[in-house]
């Protein structure tokens, strides 16, 4: 009987963590090597710690408008210090259930800085042997040329969730993601927003209408919003800053957020050595199976570039050793991956998006129903949004949708395996969804496409 593989996971964060449990469920013996906590930087420093801060934001925003509900309730203020408490609380419980997932599958975590050499990672001078590795070190907040990074009054993604107190105004660098979920979250705390970014809108990853739809809601808040600028950094002082925009514009924080991307830690561990090809940017290399140019060496998640999804790594972390261990070769289908932003309101797409879709040749005809017409959606006071399908004219294939409202990220996974099993807009369209909910936006969507809703011309 053969010895079982020997599998090393280098990077204990969500695509480490599921690469590691998949290999030991697979038989493999398996050493997982993480330098700071497992979970990585969604549990520690982006997807968990953040969507508790939004929760407690919305119900703010919530009660702060309890009369409208036909409430009385006094009024509301915030503890922000009890409220990083708990979500301190989460994140450990969190981290816990993956600790304990480790040890009762039998994954040997090892706690150290990694480094790749020969057959082997070394860690604090022992090797750790391999068949098989599997890297995935994650990235890290980049930062910005020309900016004192270390400055008290400038900070990251991972800085802001040190903050003690709530600042009365910050200048967010960088109108993506991270950027518009802090600028969500700090303007319902009452902070002072002003978001500049570089390309002439926000959220670049979805289509041009929810952006501009996005952006109304967001100055609605009170958010200024500066497109198509660059900011330089005036004027450093122990209470903030002074940044000078390309026009000439003068802001000035208490704060200032880089939220410009993230950057790959895959250079300079070991793996150019042994044979890995690495980008300028520090990406590693791999095929359509999640190999590297060395036999033995997979890598997945972040440090690959393309999406940097939780989500996505965990499932390219299953696959990686999958391919390694079974001995059927499976590609990594990206197909069908839901994207979801956690602002107010929340936004979730998959697929193709409106433009996507025309820039890729279709000819695209789009189903949409806006929240304001659902019973559900105004009962929860949440009227804005809607539900916006895309659909080939040609073949009457889902292609994609896109959903900016309430529950948003809950609803996307429906088009996606609608997508998955090859749906046609009228098909999806024709399956019943229960009455009221937020969720029937999808059909009526789809409905509406065809032309067959009945409230929607």
């Amino acid at each position: 009987m053969s010895e079982p593989s020997r599998v090393v996971v280098l990077g204990g964060g969500p695509a480490g963590d599921v690469a590691a449990l998949r290999a030991a469920q697979l038989g493999a013996t398996v050493t997982m090597i993480e330098r700071a906590e497992l979970g990585g930087t969604c549990l520690n420093w982006g997807c968990i710690p953040t969507k508790a801060l939004l929760a407690t934001a919305d119900l703010l925003r919530r009660v702060r408008r309890a009369d409208e509900y036909g409430l009385v309730v006094p009024e509301v203020s915030f503890d922000f210090p009890k409220m990083m408490e708990r979500k301190e609380g989460i994140v450990l419980k969190m981290r816990q259930g993956v600790e304990g997932a480790a040890k009762r599958k039998g994954v040997n975590v090892v706690r150290g800085e990694g480094r790749v050499d020969g057959d082997a990672v070394v860690v604090d001078g022992e090797r750790h042997e391999y068949d098989h590795l599997v890297v995935c070190v994650g990235t890290e907040p980049s930062g910005l040329p020309g900016y004192d990074m270390d400055h008290p009054a400038v900070l990251t993604s991972n800085d802001i969730l040190r903050l003690e107190t709530v600042p009365e105004s910050m200048i967010v660098v960088g109108g993506g993601v991270i950027g518009c979920e802090f600028a969500s979250l700090f303007a319902a705390l009452g902070t002072d927003i002003t978001i500049v970014e570089i390309l002439p809108r926000l959220l670049a990853g979805i289509d041009n209408r929810t952006a501009s739809q996005f952006q109304k809601l967001l100055e609605k808040d009170g958010v200024t919003v500066h497109l198509g600028r660059q900011a330089e950094v005036t004027g450093y002082r122990d209470d903030g800053v002074t940044v000078t925009l390309d026009d000439g514009t003068e802001v000035t924080a208490e704060k200032l957020l880089v939220s410009v991307g993230r950057r790959s830690q895959a250079a300079g561990i070991g793996l150019e050595e042994a044979g890995v090809e690495v980008t300028e940017r520090g990406h590693v290399v791999v095929d359509e199976y999640l190999r590297t140019a060395n036999p033995k060496i997979w890598a997945v998640g972040d440090c690959i570039g393309g999406l940097q999804l939780a989500h996505l790594a965990s499932a390219e972390g299953g696959r990686a050793v999958e391919n390694a261990l079974t001995g059927t070769q499976v590609p990594m289908d990206r197909t069908v991956v839901p994207s979801c932003i956690y602002t107010h309101p929340e936004i979730a797409s998959v697929g193709l998006n409106a433009d996507a879709a025309k820039e890729a040749g279709h000819e695209v005809k789009l189903g949409q129903a806006r929240f304001v017409g659902s019973g559900k959606a105004l009962g929860e006071g949440e009227p804005d949004g809607y539900a916006q399908l895309v659909m080939d004219t040609s073949t009457g294939l889902l292609l994609g949708a896109t959903i900016m409202g309430v529950h948003a990220v809950e609803m996307i996974h429906e088009v996606g395996v609608a997508i998955a099993e090859g749906l046609t807009v009228a098909e999806l369209g024709e399956i019943i969804h229960a009455h009221p909910t937020v969720s029937e936006m999808v059909m009526d969507a789809a409905q509406q496409a065809v032309g067959v809703a009945p409230y929607l011309s």
